[in-house]
């Protein structure tokens, strides 16, 4: 919990500006909710999403704090509404950072005793290694990062800064490759590893192999969903977004700034651009270029109906 009155400072230091201060401000803050859901001890935010039903939805509101998008407070009637107002052009991201100071739970630095770490592994400062991961020879672990319960980290797997890997995901592990001699299947042995870069986020049992014979790659501010198969030397660009249960097959290149819904599989060797949407369950045989949006089966682009 926190007093209402150190989330006013906070948000008049960001230079937001704050209407209908209370006579109280020391109340304290439990944390937020949704609009709906809000009450008396918690904060949310409006956006414009929820513009057209502004007025109704702040007649029933109780929340202690709004933070409210802008073009909504200069169009409600103020003379209806006494609510504490903080109002900013993207009240959503200002919530997020709301939230994250104040209330997001701050993780000790250090390693769990059940964890199992090989006596060659080199780590940076002030990291977080959780109970019953397992990190193999080889490893290296930048600063900053959280490593929670359960994960295994596999043999030469590079990891930056401030990287988070969630519960239960595999790093490294052999990929699902096979060639046919005297028909029969014989394992394509991997050599290479996966290098994660600085600021990448990875989610709870999800599965990244390592590249054949290089390195499967995920670059700076990737973020990976829960259920998650990147399989062998795949390319993630800078700040793209995988979403849970898609698939991504081996050595396909994903460009920067790139979003990946739930369920889409895509074809091993082919190249997806900077930019892109490849929509819900889309299965992607073909490569996309920059900026496209893609949805169906086979996946093809997006045309909106006029």
């Amino acid at each position: 919990m926190i007093k209402l009155s150190s989330l006013i400072d906070y948000f008049e230091k960001l230079n937001l500006k704050v209407v209908n201060l209370p006579a109280n401000k020391e109340i304290e803050i439990t944390g937020g909710k949704n609009i709906s859901e809000a009450g008396h001890g918690e904060i949310t935010f409006l956006g414009q999403k929820l513009k057209n039903q502004a007025q109704e939805i702040l007649k029933n509101s109780t929340a202690s704090l709004i933070i409210i998008d802008g073009e909504i407070y200069n169009e409600i009637d103020k003379a209806l509404f006494k609510n504490l107002f903080v109002i900013s052009n993207k009240p959503k991201d200002v919530m997020v950072s709301c939230l994250t100071e104040f209330f997001v739970e701050k993780i000790k630095a250090g390693i769990h005793a059940t964890a199992i770490l090989h006596p060659n592994v080199k780590q940076g400062k002030n990291n977080f290694i959780g109970p019953y991961t397992i990190i193999e020879e080889g490893v290296v672990i930048g600063n900053d990062c959280i490593i929670e319960s359960g994960a295994n980290i596999k043999k030469n797997t590079i990891i930056g800064d401030r990287v988070k890997i969630k519960t239960g995901a595999v790093i490294g592990g052999q990929g699902f490759g096979y060639v046919n001699k005297n028909n029969k299947w014989e394992n394509f042995p991997h050599f290479g590893n996966v290098i994660i870069e600085d600021d990448v986020e990875i989610g709870s049992n999800t599965c990244i192999d390592r590249g054949a014979l290089g390195s499967t790659l995920l670059k700076k501010g990737v973020k990976i969903d829960n259920l998650v198969h990147i399989a062998h030397n795949v390319v993630v660009g800078e700040n793209s977004l995988v979403i849970a249960n898609a698939m991504v097959g081996g050595s396909a290149v994903i460009g920067e700034n790139t979003w990946v819904a739930p369920s889409v599989a895509i074809r091993n060797g082919i190249t997806i651009g900077s930019g892109c949407t490849i929509g819900m369950g889309a299965i992607v045989t073909k490569s996309v270029e920059d900026g496209v949006t893609v949805v169906g089966n086979p996946a093809a682009p997006f045309k909106s109906k006029q």
